[in-house]
């Protein structure tokens, strides 16, 4: 069985957990990649809402380890659901858009907005 995971951040993520030896020297354990690129345009210059991953059950288990992967599901950024579905449906109800995110118009008080040529 799988887990989809819905994003709405702009970056990838690569969800990396970490383990101690004997010695207390620190070692990467598995790490998980979910896709981001939520507002930003692609090469068809289409600018999704939100990116669907699909991951193992075994992923999963390593993200719900993960404080960093808890942190983007408790602030609405990463969304899991044991079905898949439409990204852009889900990421409707989901945190829009994070720091990283890309500036648009309405990130600017009218008086400030970038000046185009329109």
């Amino acid at each position: 069985m799988t887990k989809h995971i819905f994003s709405t951040l702009t970056c990838d993520q690569e969800y990396t957990n970490t383990a101690h030896n004997q010695n207390g020297v620190t070692n990467e354990a598995p790490s998980v990649f979910i896709k981001g690129g939520a507002g930003l345009a692609n090469d068809r210059l289409i600018t999704p809402l939100g990116i669907h991953t699909e991951v193992s059950d075994s992923d999963y288990e390593i993200l719900q380890k993960n404080p960093v992967f808890k942190l983007h599901v408790d602030n609405g950024f990463i969304q899991v659901q044991s079905k898949a579905a439409d990204a852009e449906k889900v990421a409707a109800d989901m945190q829009r858009r994070d720091k990283s995110a890309p500036l648009v118009p309405q990130d600017f008080a009218e008086s400030d907005q970038p000046k185009t040529g329109a």
